[in-house]
């Protein structure tokens, strides 16, 4: 497992916190998508996440295809938060590779 903890500097903008611990996990400024589905219901689609930890690399089919993924885990309290894209088998997929998902239900918007 690899564990991310990234300092940023918050200019005001607004950033995404664990819902569990308050921990932030991404900033506003990097949202891609809010039309992402998971276990729990909605999910957000970042470029980039911080304050995780990243598990073990699985094959999962999905809802638009096949893909290498990983889990990702708050670093604070280790709540599972969603999970990143390692790999997308589908050339139209490939826009998701390296990015981030995150449950609505797991986040809460902070100011």
């Amino acid at each position: 497992m690899a564990c991310f903890n990234l300092m940023a500097v918050f200019t005001g903008h607004p950033l995404y916190s664990c819902r569990k611990c308050r921990n932030p996990v991404a900033l506003g400024d990097d949202l891609l998508s809010k039309s992402f589905k998971a276990k729990s219901g909605a999910a957000y689609m970042f470029s980039h996440a911080m304050n995780i930890v990243v598990g073990a690399k699985e094959d999962r089919e999905l809802i638009t295809g096949h893909f290498t993924i990983a889990n990702i885990f708050c670093s604070k309290c280790g709540e599972e938060m969603g999970w990143t894209y390692v790999r997308a088998y589908d050339l139209r997929q490939k826009y998701k590779e390296g990015n981030y998902i995150l449950e609505k239900a797991k986040i809460m918007k902070e100011y």
